[in-house]
């Protein structure tokens, strides 16, 4: 197996209302319903994606029982291409009539967080062009203009001591991942 490193493609979660889930996640992040049926274990179960590459990025299967207080999962992150992406999306909610929970930088990212109708959080971020360490957090306000959340979001990141182009980080990334390729399994 040495140099094979796997890629993730996607995420199953359960759900309590696998119909309304779906059409909330087709609705708000335009995802296409490419099948839908029985699992294995005999729950109906709905595939979605937004890559004609992929055949499911997103696996709904129904079977969350009712009393269950949460779910196990943190949150389902999808990313944009630029922060002016993330802005336009945040207007885009709100058209949809969700609110988000949070709007942040994260110093490497920015990101508006709200939740999906059974309540599991969801995330919609950017990347920036830089590195500090996480967790980092600050709150911000997408209707600004672009051009100042950046250079906003610069000064508050330019000064911390682990700051650094991200470049450089994911290339020393890349470096410790290529050595964990290369060693032998025990």
């Amino acid at each position: 197996m040495t140099g094979i490193r796997p890629r993730l493609s996607h995420l199953g979660f359960y759900v309590r209302d696998l119909d309304g889930q779906a059409e909330f996640y087709k609705r708000v992040f335009k995802l296409l319903e490419t099948d839908r049926g029985v699992s294995g274990a005999g729950d109906p179960i709905v595939f979605l994606t937004g890559d004609s590459g992929e055949h499911h990025q997103l696996v709904l299967t129904a079977g969350l029982p009712p009393e269950a207080a949460r779910t196990w999962l943190n949150q389902v992150s999808f990313r944009v291409a630029s922060l002016a992406e993330l802005q336009e999306f945040w207007g885009w909610l709100r058209e949809c009539g969700v609110t988000p929970s949070a709007t942040v930088s994260h110093g490497n990212a920015w990101s508006v967080y709200f939740p999906d109708p059974e309540g599991n959080n969801v995330e919609v971020y950017a990347n920036s062009d830089w590195y500090v360490p996480q967790p980092f957090r600050e709150l911000i306000d997408l209707s600004r203009p672009t051009e100042q959340l950046l250079a906003e979001t610069y000064e508050s990141v330019r000064q911390n001591g682990a700051f650094q182009p991200v470049a450089e980080w994911a290339a020393r990334v890349e470096e410790r991942l290529d050595a964990l390729s290369s060693t032998t399994p025990h």
